[in-house]
């Protein structure tokens, strides 16, 4: 019987991950995302989809990701009262507001923001790089999460994601693993 992986076998080592510290702006969060960005010939993007964000001794406290960069826009701050006459045009009976360059206005304002102030925090779930996979298996299913900081010594070494236990899963059931 072949020996099982673990999970250094299939994690992203952290040289290869998006990763700020918990002062960088939003602007520098969405920058390293860029980096981890390609396009494939199909017009396709491929790459991470969050920024691991780490503390002063180089520690995982949050992830910024897509959605956390999506919703830091999105204008649900905005009291409508506060602004005469006028509601949000999605709000039952709403009056226009003029949205001419709101998007970009609301984007430059939110990329001035440390990312800690928008991350989601980490409830400090991590995976020994020894693991086996079955533990980052149950970690993720249990904490809701699709992605764990892999940790060495106490050192994040890499992170692994739903998509690298889901390709073990589907290389062992056809026979590929």
């Amino acid at each position: 019987m072949p020996t099982e992986k673990k999970v250094r076998d299939v994690m992203i080592p952290v040289t290869e991950c998006a990763v700020v510290g918990e002062e960088a702006t939003v602007k520098e969060a969405v920058a390293a995302l860029g980096k981890s960005l390609h396009k494939l010939e199909s017009g396709e993007f491929v790459g991470h989809r969050s920024v691991l964000v780490l503390d002063k001794e180089q520690r995982p406290v949050g992830l910024l990701t897509y959605r956390g960069l999506i919703k830091a826009i999105e204008p649900r701050l905005i009291d409508p009262g506060k602004i005469p006459g006028q509601t949000l045009p999605w709000q039952e009976g709403a009056a226009a507001i003029s949205w001419e360059g709101f998007f970009t206005q609301r984007i430059h304002q939110e990329a001035r923001k440390k990312v800690k102030e928008i991350m989601k925090p980490l409830r400090l779930i991590t995976v020994e790089a020894g693991a086996p996979l079955m533990e980052a298996v149950h970690l993720m299913i249990r904490n809701d999460v699709g992605l764990l900081p892999v940790v060495e010594r106490g050192a994040v070494v890499g992170m692994v994601r739903i998509n690298e236990l889901f390709m073990e899963i589907a290389n062992t059931v056809t026979g590929e693993g």
